[in-house]
């Protein structure tokens, strides 16, 4: 699972009695994690769709699923309101929990809101939302529903095959189409410049493709992942030297799906295409429209060459109904990375062409995430009557961020020391291209911390470091380290950081965490 923005590590935690008291937190629960949410735009958000990596201690939860709650600050002198959510276990490692927090926010235009996630309630009922977002089906051939729509995902491909928004006269069903079944999304695709297309819609189930599926009051998500096939099937061709993820994320309360494609290639091959963003919905909306790459608006089939429109979007201008495509990331990693074009192909079809007559070797990939929202249209208004798909994507294309949030300080032990320790880290490890931030290695990851010892308020720490050459910055990491004791700590008394020599230092001592960011130095 890809890590995500809003992350609150472990060692960033509350006992609930600390918390103020006019929150009044529930009693029965014994820890907090304070997340501080901020949107920087002129536009409320309410319900907005949150995803939050959450590293808890294995030994202050029991059950992920059941003790996990998310509750919202409404004031100093309030009680803190519950919030639907859901917590999904992404790993276990280094006697931590990391799990996947979703949940609906609202955070005032300008403005900031906080939210607490309780935890440590051995004895927690199963939580029980309701919410506009149901799910029926099994496995992935599912249908998911909400307020504004209804989506159906084929029993054969798992390809979201059509797309009912309440209220409409128009549905989205593509009518057939290549494949085994006819769907509205067909990419994303490939073709060689000798045989032919190789495509996820020929998919008839497994073992042609590995799925996983996670429900929940908040959020549906479906995941399937497995080889483009020829339309002879799996046994003929090159299918082996390309892999396809493709993942779809519907939420409750809102408009659009999230979906995401992932080409990979395996072995060393020449594309003399690849398609994704590819949809066929059907001649129900008989209009286009399509903001270009510069911002602009217009109207009409085109076809962009070299470059990729920020949407597309069939609608009907009697009805006000629409469906648009809302490019969120993508990404290339080919030697030309340039996009080879987006366009509109025929009524009811759009798509884009990340990459054309292309050498693509082993490890490269080509990857996007779009928004599918159903809009209105209204003649003659702002953004040439568009402004509800505009103002989908603003919000989209400008989330909530997170701002820090440190836990009160703590009396002096040996766990309260190791947790202020972990927020150390050695600048020269660049996890996800910068050196700060709060991913990064710690002193604790890396396992130069030999010995810690506490007596009353008086804390010792033995370090060892990685290699001489490294001897000379012992200075920096003491520093370091007095720091964070100093801000995370109450009642410290004397801090005598020591060097040590053995036993010397091995990457074997980093632990999980540290070892799967790195790597060793054969990898």
């Amino acid at each position: 699972m890809t890590e995500i923005p809003i992350y609150i590590p472990v060692q960033d935690w509350d006992s609930v009695a600390d918390l103020p008291r006019g929150w009044e937190p529930p009693p029965a629960w014994r820890y907090a994690k304070r997340l501080v949410l901020t949107n920087d735009t002129d536009c409320d958000r309410h319900a907005e769709p949150l995803e939050v990596d959450v590293d808890f201690h294995c030994h202050q939860i029991t059950d992920l699923g059941r003790e996990v709650r998310v509750a919202k600050v409404v004031g100093e002198a309030a009680p803190v309101e519950e919030v639907p959510s859901q917590a999904h276990l992404i790993a276990e490692e280094d006697e931590v929990l990391r799990c996947r927090l979703y949940f609906l926010a609202d955070v005032a235009a300008r403005g900031t809101t906080t939210y607490v996630v309780l935890y440590g309630n051995p004895t927690a009922p199963d939580p029980a939302y309701e919410t506009d977002l149901s799910v029926s089906g099994e496995g992935y051939a599912l249908e998911i529903e909400n307020e504004h729509y209804r989506a159906v995902l084929s029993d054969l491909s798992g390809n979201w095959k059509s797309h009912f928004p309440k209220g409409w006269a128009a549905k989205l069903d593509s009518g057939g189409g290549h494949g085994v079944e006819g769907t509205i999304h067909w990419g994303p695709d490939w073709s060689d410049e000798q045989v032919g297309r190789y495509r996820i819609t020929s998919w008839d189930g497994p073992p042609m493709f590995d799925y996983d599926v996670m429900r929940g009051p908040v959020c549906v998500r479906v995941r399937r992942r497995g080889h483009p096939i020829l339309s002879l099937g799996p046994r003929v061709g090159r299918p082996h030297k390309v892999m396809a993820t493709v993942v779809y994320t519907f939420w409750a309360g809102q408009p659009y799906v999230i979906m995401e494609s992932k080409l990979e290639v395996l072995q060393d091959v020449r594309f003399r295409d690849c398609r994704n963003d590819e949809f066929v919905i059907g001649e129900d909306l008989p209009d286009r429209a399509w903001m270009g790459p510069d911002g602009e608006i217009g109207f009409g089939g085109v076809g962009w060459s070299r470059e990729d429109p920020r949407w597309m979007t069939y609608f009907n201008r009697e009805t006000g109904e629409g469906f648009g495509s809302v490019h969120l990331e993508s990404e290339n990693t080919s030697s030309n990375p340039e996009t080879e074009g987006a366009g509109f192909s025929r009524t009811g079809v759009w798509v884009r062409n990340p990459v054309s007559h292309g050498n693509m070797q082993a490890g490269d990939y080509v990857y996007e995430k779009n928004a599918y929202v159903i809009h209105r249209f209204v003649e003659d208004s702002e953004h040439k009557g568009f402004a509800d798909l505009v103002a989908h994507q603003h919000r989209l294309l400008q989330p909530v961020t997170q701002l820090e949030a440190s836990p009160a300080p703590k009396p002096v032990t040996c766990e309260h020391v190791m947790d202020a320790l972990r927020r150390t880290n050695e600048f020269e490890l660049y996890l996800a291209g910068s050196p700060y931030g709060q991913r990064q290695l710690s002193f604790v990851d890396i396992g130069v911390v030999r010995k810690v010892t506490v007596d009353d308020g008086d804390i010792s720490i033995d370090l060892v470091m990685p290699y001489a050459g490294r001897e000379t910055w012992f200075g920096w990491f003491s520093d370091c380290i007095k720091e964070q004791l100093a801000a995370r700590l109450t009642g410290v008394g004397t801090i005598d950081v020591r060097q040590v020599h053995e036993p010397e230092w091995t990457p074997e001592q980093m632990n999980d965490r540290a070892r799967r960011a790195i790597g060793a130095a054969d990898e």
